[in-house]
């Protein structure tokens, strides 16, 4: 009874071991080389939250807007050298307030190019606009995005900006999502 006992044991623990290592993600280093490429964007999501924290520091939540792409025709290109190009359309609908009577569709148009630097230790990349060519998504992925996930199809982005503000005035905090797959 003992002897089985502990192969039940064993045989559970191997179980276990066996599962969590069957969950691979497919995720690979992150270098240099490995992140450039060309990416078609899949996903993008912003929602914009506005509050005002009064002199008790009591804070109220002034408005939401939620933004979500959709219909996407856009390549993203990360050169070796630093550089990168955007350019197609994806549509974009915009919810306030969490009222879909209250939503707004545009179509975005990006051709803009600029530098970005990866840093590798802290996972994150940071997007410089350089040129703009009569678009209207002007500073689509400018800023800092952490890379919150980078395997063989796909890199995953997602930045959160902070227009800070004083007792008695406006906060506004931004955090956008976005999605490539690697073509």
């Amino acid at each position: 009874m003992k002897l089985l006992k502990s192969f039940l044991i064993l045989f559970i623990a191997i179980s276990i071991t066996s599962c969590s290592s069957s969950d691979d993600d497919n995720s690979i280093e992150l270098t240099a080389q490995s992140f450039v490429g060309v990416y078609a964007l899949t996903d993008y999501e912003s929602d914009v939250t506005e509050s005002a924290t009064s002199s008790t520091g009591k804070e109220s939540i002034l408005s939401e807007t939620e933004n979500e792409g959709s219909v996407y025709n856009t390549v993203i290109t990360l050169n070796t050298d630093g550089t990168y190009t955007i350019d197609g359309t994806f549509l974009q609908t915009s919810e306030i307030d969490g009222d879909q009577n209250n939503e707004i569709e545009t179509i975005i148009t990006l051709e803009t190019s600029g530098t970005y630097v990866l840093n590798i230790t802290s996972r994150t990349i940071t997007f410089t606009e350089a040129i703009i060519a009569d678009a209207d998504g002007s500073g689509f992925i400018t800023g800092e995005y952490v890379i919150e996930d980078l395997n063989e199809n796909e890199l995953e982005l997602k930045q959160t900006n902070t227009i800070a503000a004083a007792a008695g005035t406006n906060k506004i905090v931004t955090v956008t999502e976005i999605s490539l797959t690697r073509n």
